[in-house]
């Protein structure tokens, strides 16, 4: 039970909101994206990320823009395991979380001159917000769950001792026997108090320089810092159990003052015949071990780190055709602990304590073409290479692939002051069950973007956009989910994680 309560703080470490993009980048960084989604080829201003190399291929003079996103997601774990029935339900319980991020910021600009261009991004390039599961997680109380399991079995492998002649286990002992068992027997019942909340950002400042290499051909060099900023917070808390009178007790209490009075028991019991002893001791050592395992446990840890990597990218332009490419290399971080509290004994939260946080390269490919004078095409392609990164508990490890994202895109100027946009984006990550933990699981999935751009003079534009990501449900079905040895008992258990995401963005382009 132990075991099951710490591996659930350790999972923290990996909690993270993703928004658009692979299983730990963010590539939601423009309203525009959200709107059309392929912009591996734009020309507009949210080229300094997405493709810095075409920005020469734009008209001379300063472009800013402002955009935050709002997202909104919902994270649940359906359950079934045999010992969730003693805490008053089913064998089937429900875990709901919530992640949200009500503004994710970001700030672009860049500046073209002749055959130069230079551009700047600030934003959130990784993580992005808070997580939090207000009832706990499957994890968490399944440990507390196997309480009852574990009275039940001890009680039921102790009822023969009862039956045994008074010439081999005394009146007496009968009777001290039945003051251990008959609380323990009770105990059928549990409730606890959890919850787990993270937060995660990694903020970066992109800056780089692109140039006109002939009519038709660009390049981009540049680089970018990235701060990571995590917080995570938890506790389990307030586990109680049923007793003779019916009433919840604190299991702490409740299983101390057992084990109080086996102390004190001793001497009659060391006075038993030494088979009876051999079967009496391993089961009045329970008590004691309930009560230290049921204690209140909670961690506080922040982590802070910084990690820098070169980008480097190449543009095509020819008449209606644009061609881009950006290569995004490793950001390697490693976040330092910061601890308050960390009754999880592991090692990882301890304070001063450096935990792997890289960002994975990134490899980005685009098209677009201007099929009519007001209607454009664009697809685009996103490689995550994430098992080439490094995460915490060396969850790469456990990936089948790295995540692949297909993405196609229309843009229509409808009146001379409306743009009118839609896309789809198919992202395929590489998940396996071993990935898969009850805080950080991710699924492939389909998104779906719209959005319009509105000219409110030449020289501004504000866009507003909505996406909204359908996943696909996985299913982990785990043969050994807890276990006693010692009482031979072994218990299965099946989850089904499931996900939905929608992002809402507003954004402010300005050209000078």
């Amino acid at each position: 039970m132990k075991r099951k309560l710490l591996t659930g703080l350790l999972a923290l470490s990996s909690l993270t909101v993703a928004q658009a993009g692979g299983l730990l980048n963010n590539t939601s960084l423009h309203a525009l994206y959200l709107r059309s989604l392929a912009r591996n080829a734009s020309l507009a201003i949210d080229a300094t990320y997405y493709n810095p190399a075409g920005l020469v291929f734009t008209p001379d003079g300063w472009r800013f823009s402002i955009n935050s996103q709002t997202v909104l997601q919902r994270r649940d774990i359906e359950t079934t395991f045999a010992p969730f029935a003693y805490g008053g339900g089913s064998a089937t319980k429900r875990f709901e979380g919530k992640a949200t991020a009500p503004i994710v910021p970001t700030l672009m600009a860049s500046y073209k001159r002749g055959d130069w261009a230079f551009s700047a991004v600030a934003g959130v390039f990784g993580g992005g917000g808070k997580a939090r599961f207000t009832s706990g997680l499957p994890q968490f109380e399944s440990g507390v769950a196997m309480i009852p399991t574990i009275t039940q079995a001890i009680a039921q492998q102790a009822s023969g001792l009862a039956n045994l002649p008074d010439g081999v286990l005394p009146p007496m002992a009968k009777v001290g026997l039945s003051r251990v068992l008959n609380p323990l027997k009770a105990a059928n019942k549990y409730s606890v108090d959890s919850q787990l909340e993270g937060l995660q950002y990694i903020l970066g400042l992109q800056l780089g320089a692109s140039y006109k290499i002939n009519a038709h051909l660009s390049a981009y060099l540049g680089a970018r810092l990235s701060y990571a900023y995590n917080t995570y917070s938890g506790y389990i808390r307030d586990i109680k159990v049923s007793g003779e009178d019916g009433a919840m007790h604190s299991a702490p209490l409740y299983f101390g003052a057992l084990a109080a009075g086996i102390e004190a028991a001793k001497p009659m019991i060391n006075g038993l015949p030494d088979a009876v002893k051999q079967k009496v001791q391993p089961l009045l050592g329970v008590p004691a071990l309930l009560a230290k395992n049921s204690t209140d446990k909670h961690i506080e840890v922040k982590q802070t780190g910084l990690g820098l990597a070169p980008i480097l990218g190449l543009n095509f332009n020819y008449e209606g055709l644009n061609i881009g490419a950006r290569y995004e290399f490793r950001t390697a971080i490693e976040v330092k602990n910061k601890t308050k509290s960390n009754d999880s004994g592991m090692s990882q939260f301890a304070d001063g304590a450096r935990v792997a946080n890289d960002l994975p390269a990134v490899l980005g490919l685009g098209a677009s073409y201007r099929v009519l004078p007001t209607l454009t095409a664009a697809v685009s392609y996103n490689h995550f290479f994430e098992k080439d990164a490094r995460m915490a508990g060396d969850k790469q490890k456990a990936l089948e692939h790295d995540t692949n994202e297909y993405l196609f895109g229309l843009e229509w100027n409808a009146l001379s002051w409306l743009d009118v946009s839609g896309g789809v984006q198919l992202t395929r990550k590489g998940v396996s069950d071993a990935y898969q933990s009850n805080i950080h699981f991710d699924m492939s999935s389909t998104s779906y973007g719209l959005g319009v751009g509105l000219h409110l003079t030449k020289e501004i534009q504000l866009n507003l956009a909505y996406m909204i990501s359908s996943y696909k449900d996985h299913t982990k079905e785990v043969k050994a989910y807890a276990s006693q040895p010692a009482l031979g008992i072994t218990l299965p258990a099946k989850e089904i994680y499931s996900r939905k995401n929608q992002i809402f963005s507003v954004g402010l382009d300005y050209t000078l």
